[in-house]
This record gives structure tokens, sequence and C-alpha cells, in this order.
């Protein structure tokens, strides 16, 4: 067996169909979000939601492009198991808010079908490749890891649990069912992490950091760029909430780079010739 096996070529096609339209979604939601929130997503946000949204597919991007590209069962492994989380999520709160869906509309149909086939493909993928090996040698950091995905895990099942309460403090509205779908953003790292928390590859780590990154700065921008196109009274007030917001969404951006270094700093040292 080769040292990093090649992924199935039907895996890599799907992936590569996500790519798609994960990378469509997210350059609708991020650059008109009103228009794409009103008129043409699964469902009817304002422009602050359906820019976080945006977001979300931004920071799912990254890892489905790795995968893609790469076709590695590293950083195969954690992608297909952060697919599942992500899409496992989003598939269970969609099935309880059927009702708020457009469904004259053609994305609702794409969203469906998507979403109850992928965490069905990713699942049995999982199965099927669970024998695999990994590349040697694996970064091992059990602690950060661990102490990665109780952050995250503990804050994606609060938005699970008790989503209004969970998002009071966002600098804009959130209702539950919003809320829910964004536990799918912070649940899937926090997998992620689980996943490697007893050893990953280099490439495994950097996938899951530049995820975080990629996530917590759009994140940053889009709250900044969405205040000037909603009316006054839905302007962001530069409280402790919002603070404490911009906090969360920077943190996997520190953690992410953090990890990244930590890599590095493992990396063996080549012998002087």
């Amino acid at each position: 067996m080769e040292p990093n096996p090649r992924v199935p070529d039907f895996l890599r096609a799907v992936t590569w169909l996500e790519c798609a339209v994960v990378g469509g979604a997210a350059a609708l939601l991020l650059t008109l979000p009103k228009w794409g929130g009103q008129d043409v997503w699964a469902w009817m946000t304002p422009a602050f939601n359906a820019r976080y949204v945006g977001v979300i597919y931004l920071g799912a991007l990254v890892p489905l492009v790795i995968l893609a590209v790469t076709a590695r069962w590293s950083p195969g492994r954690i992608v297909l198991w952060m697919i599942f989380v992500f899409t496992a999520v989003i598939m269970v709160v969609m099935l309880a808010y059927a009702d708020r869906f457009e469904w004259a509309r053609f994305a609702t149909w794409v969203f469906w079908a998507l979403y109850l086939f992928l965490p069905v493909n990713s699942a049995v993928f999982l199965w099927r490749l669970r024998d695999l090996r990994l590349p040697e040698p694996l970064v091992r950091m059990p602690a950060a890891m661990t102490a990665l995905a109780l952050v995250l895990g503990g804050y994606g099942i609060a938005l699970l649990a008790i989503p209004e309460d969970a998002t009071r403090f966002w600098p804009w509205p959130v209702d539950a069912f919003h809320a829910r779908i964004y536990a799918a953003t912070y649940l899937t790292p926090a997998v992620g992490a689980l996943v490697i928390r007893r050893g990953g590859t280099p490439d495994e780590i950097r996938t899951l950091a530049a995820t975080m990154i990629v996530f917590g700065i759009a994140a940053v921008l889009a709250l900044l760029a969405t205040d000037p196109i909603v009316p006054a009274a839905a302007k962001v007030a530069y409280d402790g909430g919002t603070w404490a917001f911009l906090a969360i969404n920077v943190a996997p951006v520190l953690a992410g780079v953090g990890l990244i270094s930590a890599v590095r700093a493992s990396a063996p040292v080549a012998a002087p010739a």
C-alpha cells in the first residue's frame, strides 16, 4: 500500500461538485447579500445573516478545495469527517425547519438534494476507507486539540440547545433557525480537532488551521462590510456584545496560526550537507 493512498475517483468528483456549489453560494451571499438573501437563497435571510452564511460557506470551501486538489487520504481523512459533521448537522436542522424554506425556488431543491445526499455519501466513504493508513510521522498535540474541541464544540452545542440565548450578544438579531445552522460552523472544526487529537499529519493540521483562519477573518470583514448597507436602526452598536462576537471570530484565526506554527516547529531539521 502506498504511504498516502489516493481517495476514490467518485469521492473526488463529488468533492469538486461541492466546491462549485459551495463557492457559488459563498460568492452570491458575500457579494450580493440583499438580493441573494431575499430573492435567490433557499430561505429568506436578511443582510447580516446572509453574509454570515456566505462566510460559513467560504470557510467550508477551504477543506473542500484541498481535498479535491490533493485527492489523498492525508488530508482527506480530516476533510471527510468535517464534511460529514457539517452536512449532517445542517441536514437535521433543515428537516426540523422545513417550513422556513422557499419551495418555489430552485436553490431550495438544490440545497435539499445536497444535504440529504452528502451526509450519507461521506459516512459511506468514512466506513469504506477506515483501514487506510496515514503517512508517518504524525504530529501529536493532544492538549491543544482537546482544548480546541471543547471550546468550539461547547459553543456549537450551545447554539443547538439554546440558540437564542447563545447568540443574544451578537451584533444583529439571530433567530433559532439561523443559530442552529451556524452551529455546524463550530462543531465541524471541533470534531476535526478530535479526529487528529491523538495524531495528525502536518497536512491535516494545516487544513484545519486554514479553515479556521479563513472563516475568522471573513466573519470580521463581513460584519464591517455589511454595517454600511443596512438601515440606521440595524447598524452595529460597538458594545460589549459586539466585541465578544469579534473575539469569538478572531480566536479561531489565532488558534489556526498557532497550529501552523506548531507544525512548522515540529518539522525535522535537515542535517547539514
